[in-house]
């Protein structure tokens, strides 16, 4: 998968005014359907390359059920994670970030961006320990299969420790 990464990025400052929302919204629509269509996680990182350019790393493959991000280039200043949860299924309460996605990035000490297979965008600000949708149900594309009959309604935010309770830990 090539991708231009710095170039990728400049239609959606204009959008956006955050312009590492406005990347991460780009990456994760550019992958969400490959990621659904195979139902396994894609992830890369966001950050400031060696010349201070915002660029994403190219999207790794991962499981369905987690995605391990490839070293970024040497002299990146990374800013944040980004993944995709894949597709839709009824083993996992996956229209929300995880706790382990929380922690790993609280881990890491970056910001991180999830992609739902409803189509949902959360941030989640580490130093906060809060995640927020920056975008609803079907803001990307969603699997065809997706359904929120049966599952936990989904709130506009959560802590970590809100979460936690949401996953019974």
């Amino acid at each position: 998968m090539a991708i231009v990464l710095a170039l990728f990025a400049l239609p959606a400052v204009a959008q956006e005014k955050n312009p590492t929302h406005a990347l991460a919204r780009q990456v994760l629509s550019s992958i969400q359907q490959q990621s659904v269509s195979e139902s396994r996680e894609y992830c890369g990182f966001i950050g400031y390359d060696n010349r201070g350019f915002l660029r994403a790393t190219v999207p790794g493959p991962g499981t369905h059920a987690s995605c391990r991000i490839k070293e970024p280039p040497p002299g990146w200043r990374i800013t944040a994670s980004y993944h995709t949860h894949g597709g839709w299924t009824e083993r996992y309460d996956d229209e929300v970030p995880s706790t382990q996605d929380m922690y790993s990035d609280i881990d890491a000490r970056t910001n991180g961006y999830i992609a739902t297979p409803g189509g949902r965008i959360w941030f989640f600000d580490y130093q906060r320990e809060v995640a927020v949708q920056l975008c609803g149900l079907g803001c990307l594309y969603q699997d065809p299969n997706f359904t929120a009959r049966g599952s936990a309604p989904v709130r506009e935010s959560y802590t970590l420790n809100s979460l936690s309770k949401r996953f019974g830990e």
